[in-house]
């Protein structure tokens, strides 16, 4: 959790309920007895001041009581170091209400002509997000500002609600697009922040954004106060160098705040941690580049939080340009949209953002009251199940049902569905549950709630497909999972040559209906690779929905003919080439047929590099030669495949897997079992997505999480232990009788686990059993298994045998040698100049 301190503007006060006012105003002040005059040591008086006694001293407002005889106070809103914060109606004028802010401490004349000086030219900028404030007054020995009433809770109270996590980007950007037009509007008129933090951004339930606090801190720091506010009327931690020294904030200033708050919503944590930007230049710390955002947009933030006022980034609109314009992978700036079309789709979709994140029981004013660590939620004191808040943006795609009358044209309505899932995965804004999962429901009866669930989204898209001879007719319905009504639904009437352009018509209609901010044209690249060809469109479906199927030989024929007839019909169809090669190398075996498997990898790499040749924007092309090299141990050739199709399809559960095993296996622990973990989450109810985790997790000897994630597989399968990694956990964690019941356990495929019983056996003592479970091995495998012989060899301690079997491992071009940099059984291995001459041969990367 990120630590806060406590902020100097609206402090975030308790406030349970609504008070009720009183029927009419309290005596005057002149009517009551005045309030102590006693002043701290610490605080100077200025000289000649008439007012200095008559500071507010931190005393509350009564409910009920009059300021000028006309606002009635009808609650606190909150407080902070300048002063308090009331609700109060206009007795005047039937119907008006207001927010003022009570500053706790006295101002001298010139100060309170300045202060209205500032209030009169905030008013003049008159802008959607800035703050109407409305009137200084002076009541008695009360200073107070008169400003808009807003309903919401601030910025600082929504990221402490992150829990230090930071902001996706897409949630980021409407907030940071506001505050920016603001900050630019007032500098436009020469006007100052001087004070900008989390506290003083406002997030209205109306979907906008407010600035709050124009001038009164700039005066507030002046030589004009009775007593010196210090730290209240300067924040530290979002302070410029040289407002820090004291000089006088410019519009510089202001971007460099601007810049900490920006900085904060992404990460949840300040860009210098604890230290403000004069301890952090003295001790020469650096700006941390963020995760989330691109080179070009971390080096456009590092500027606006340069130390140095004149290396600073000078103007607002630099900044954003700065944010905005690297959202679009390098090579294709050209599709990014324009400022004006991203600010109307940021305004239609702020709505969704601000409900989704400003979910309050009732309205609140200018700060959202919240709730003491020390008293439990309601929900929680009751006991009651916590309400269903899925991901935002997040969305299953179901398999569209069939209404051809013809179970022989289930390959299309499965094939449409998969490749708009596809299509919606490739927005970087949108979660989207992996095709195993989501297809898991095909055929039951469920209820979306249920799914929705299950899947952890917030919306379903499900819908139907009628085909005829030359025609298509797809009608969709995208639904809130949480609400249950509909969101969107069409019915579209197309040729069939039309299919592709469909897909991007519905997956277009959905981002809209999601209210997703768009950055780049993503209609246009749903139809890299594709065709317009019926028919090869209709052999890639019947290939795509065999694929699935592929248990043995006998059922590759389909794949085979339906991949080959799509290029053979489209030349061009860079799709087909990519699923092509990819298939060709999960399931080279099973082509084969007499055929040497190397021969199908061959055509792998051919079909892949086609595919990128054809389409180099194609997510499927990078990923299939990713693939190809890492087959071919061209580890640094299929790391730039596997990032540059990480970047064009960062939502595809399938890239996300993949990356991770290779990068975890290359070494890059953390980065590959994220992704891998990232990719579980997107298909939660497929027990590949757990087999491939817990594999990870083992090979970075995580055991117990290992063994966690195999439970968690096992839980959807519970009549199949043997899948996976379980056994070789239960290896590592020393549970070798659990690991020989596993593999005995399994029926009728024994004959497939002998390498498990090799092990098991020989750890229990019964290594006469251990050598007869090996000699079935060898029988049944040969030397295809070599590598797998000197796993066994090595764990028995035969380290010469085992040597030899990985040399000749090697010698056929294993593919399982990608293992060999992090596989556990073979650590007893790794002092020995032969296995470090086959590592050095294999060229993993330092």
């Amino acid at each position: 959790m990120r630590v806060r301190a406590a902020p100097n503007g609206f402090a975030v006060t308790s406030n349970a309920g609504a008070c009720l006012a009183r029927a009419q105003c309290m005596a005057t002040e002149q009517d009551r007895a005045p309030p102590s005059t006693e002043v701290s040591p610490q605080r100077h008086l200025s000289d000649g001041s008439v007012q200095a006694q008559a500071a507010a001293s931190g005393e509350r407002l009564a409910i009920g009581e009059c300021l000028s005889g006309r606002y009635r106070i009808e609650r606190e809103l909150g407080e902070g170091g300048m002063g308090v914060v009331y609700l109060v109606i206009d007795k005047q004028v039937a119907g008006e209400i207001f927010a003022v802010k009570v500053l706790k401490e006295g101002l001298v004349p010139e100060a309170l002509s300045l202060l209205r000086e500032e209030v009169r030219k905030t008013r003049k900028l008159s802008h959607p997000n800035i703050v109407d404030v409305h009137s200084v007054n002076v009541d008695g020995k009360k200073l107070y500002v008169l400003m808009e009433y807003l309903e919401g809770k601030s910025l600082n109270a929504l990221l402490d609600e992150e829990f230090g996590r930071g902001m996706p980007f897409s949630h980021a950007w409407p907030i940071i697009k506001d505050v920016g037009a603001a900050l630019g509007n007032a500098h436009d008129h020469n006007v100052i922040h001087s004070d900008l933090k989390p506290a003083n951004v406002f997030l209205t339930t109306s979907g906008r954004t407010k600035l709050l606090d124009f001038g009164i801190a700039r005066i507030s720091r002046g030589p004009l106060l009775h007593a010196q506010f210090g730290a209240r009327a300067l924040t530290p931690a979002y302070a410029s160098c040289e407002m820090l020294e004291g000089k006088e904030a410019d519009r510089r200033d202001d971007i460099y705040s601007f810049a900490c708050v920006v900085y904060e919503m992404l990460s949840g944590d300040r860009p210098f941690g604890e230290l403000n930007a004069l301890e952090a230049r003295n001790v020469g710390t650096r700006v941390p580049p963020l995760a989330v955002l691109s080179r070009t947009q971390n080096e456009a933030l590092t500027q606006a939080l340069a130390f140095d006022h004149e290396a600073r980034t000078a103007s607002v609109e630099h900044l954003l340009a700065g944010l905005v314009t690297d959202k679009a992978p390098p090579g294709r700036r050209n599709a990014v949209l324009g400022l004006a079309i991203i600010a109307t789709i940021a305004v239609l979709g702020f709505a969704y953002l601000a409900l989704d994140k400003l979910r309050i029981s009732r309205p609140s004013v200018v700060v959202q009251p919240v709730a003491s660590e020390a008293q439990p939620s309601a929900s929680r004191a009751s006991g009651t199940q916590a309400t269903f808040s899925p991901p935002p943006h997040s969305i299953a795609v179901l398999p569209f049902v069939n209404m051809s009358g013809d179970k022989e044209q289930e390959y299309f309505s499965d094939g449409l569905s998969e490749e708009l899932l596809n299509d919606l995965s490739r927005i970087n804004e949108l979660q989207v549950a992996a095709r195993t999962s989501a297809f898991s429901f095909k055929g039951k009866d469920t209820d979306i709630g249920t799914i929705a669930r299950k899947l952890n989204v917030g919306a379903v898209l499900e819908g139907s497909v009628r085909r005829s001879a030359h025609r298509v007719r797809v009608t969709a319905q995208l639904i809130n999972a949480v609400t249950g009504f509909h969101l969107w639904s069409e019915t579209y009437d197309r040729d069939l040559g039309d299919v592709l352009k469909l897909q991007t018509e519905i997956a277009s209609a959905v981002a809209s209906a999601l209210k997703v901010t768009l950055l780049r044209d993503v209609a246009t690249e749903m139809k890299v690779g594709g065709t317009r060809n019926p028919a090869a469109y209709d052999a890639y479906l019947r290939s795509a929905s065999a694929y699935w199927q592929v248990v043995s030989a006998s059922d590759n024929e389909s794949v085979r003919a339906g991949y080959q007839e799509a290029v053979r019909l489209d030349p061009n169809f860079a799709l087909a080439y990519a699923e092509w090669s990819i298939a060709l190398d999960a399931y080279g075996s099973l082509f084969a047929h007499g055929t040497p498997v190397g021969d199908f990898y061959r055509q792998a790499r051919a079909a892949a590099l086609k595919a990128v040749a054809l389409a180099p924007e194609l997510a499927e092309g990078h990923l299939a030669l990713a693939v190809v090299y890492q087959r071919s141990f061209d580890f640094a050739g299929a790391s730039d495949e596997f990032q540059r199709a990480m970047t064009l399809a960062p939502g595809n559960a399938r890239v996300l897997r993949d990356y991770g095993d290779f990068a975890v296996q290359m070494g890059r622990t953390d980065a590959g079992i994220a992704a891998v973990r990232r990719a579980a989450a997107l298909d939660p109810l497929s027990v590949e997505s757990y087999s491939w985790l817990s594999g990870v997790l083992r090979s970075a000897r995580r055991y117990d999480e290992a063994l966690a994630a195999y439970q968690d597989g096992l839980s959807l399968q519970p009549k199949n232990p043997k899948w996976a990694n379980g056994p070789l956990i239960y290896y590592a964690l020393g549970d070798f009788e659990k690991m020989r019941a596993v593999c005995e356990g399994v029926g009728e495929a024994v004959k497939d686990f002998q390498d498990c019983l090799a092990l098991a056996y020989n750890k229990l003592g019964r290594q006469a059993d251990a050598e007869t479970a090996l000699a079935r091995f060898k029988a049944l495998e040969g030397n295809a298994a070599a590598y797998d012989y000197a796993t066994i060899y090595a764990q028995w301690g035969n380290t010469r045998e085992a040597l030899t079997w990985l040399e000749t491992a090697l010698q056929l071009r294993d593919p399982q040698l990608i293992n060999l940099k992090t596989e556990p059984l073979l650590d007893p291995l790794r002092l020995e100049p032969r296995f470090q001459a086959i590592e050095r041969e294999l060229r993993f990367p330092n």
